[in-house]
């Protein structure tokens, strides 16, 4: 699948970490949000909350991999390139601490590579990898319960200076919910993503509409 800025409109970030552990109730999530506009799914089976095995990660992330094709959006998976090719994404996300975008480039150039960059320090000593990456995530923006951030959020202005010295497509994340997301409706950015504002949220196709629209 060829990359398009696009993809990143709507970007879901979700693991069962996320959903207390149960993956059905996650592949509802998904099916949900994508059949209500999501353009891109990332898988993020990550941290001391989640119990899967590798085999469970690899029949999750098949299963989940089935609904994207179906809904013809890309799968990213994050940071763990052996779940990726097992279950066939489309692409790969990376941070700044971990696989070098390079490397997973020289392996599979096929991959679409997303790279985090919090803040514009970060941008710049990334120079040399991103030659080899497809978009940038960036942020946090807001205060975020869903994963620990060890950088303070950047707010609107941090994803603005990121977007004015780079021409990759830039995904806003962190703490982005349906009361604030307004607030990034100016910002040369290519989309949102998020983790809790659809995970729970009471009204999944609500949620993916205004977060797409910006406030619009």
């Amino acid at each position: 699948m060829k990359f398009k800025p696009e993809m990143l409109q709507l970007y879901f970030i979700v693991g069962t970490q996320d959903t207390n552990n149960d993956s059905e109730k996650l592949l509802r999530l998904v099916k949900e949000a994508l059949d209500s506009g999501a353009t891109a799914i990332q898988y993020r089976e990550k941290g001391s909350n989640s119990y899967l095995n590798t085999e469970e990660k690899i029949n999750l992330g098949k299963k989940i991999h089935h609904l994207t094709k179906k809904a013809g959006v890309p799968l990213f998976v994050d940071d763990d390139y052996d779940l990726a090719r097992a279950i066939n994404a489309e692409g790969i996300h990376v941070g700044q601490s971990d696989t070098d975008p390079r490397v997973i480039y020289r392996k599979s150039p096929d991959l679409i590579i997303g790279l985090s960059v919090h803040n514009l320090a970060e941008l710049k000593a990334s120079q040399p990898a991103l030659k080899v990456v497809d978009y940038l995530g960036t942020g946090s923006v807001y205060v975020t319960t869903s994963k620990k951030e060890e950088i303070p959020p950047v707010g609107v202005s941090g994803v603005k200076k990121v977007a004015e010295n780079t021409n990759l497509p830039i995904v806003a994340i962190g703490g982005i919910q349906e009361d604030n997301v307004a607030t990034l409706k100016d910002a040369p950015i290519a989309g949102i993503a998020t983790i809790s504002a659809i995970t729970k949220s009471n009204n999944v196709a609500r949620t993916v509409k205004v977060l797409k629209q910006r406030g619009r």
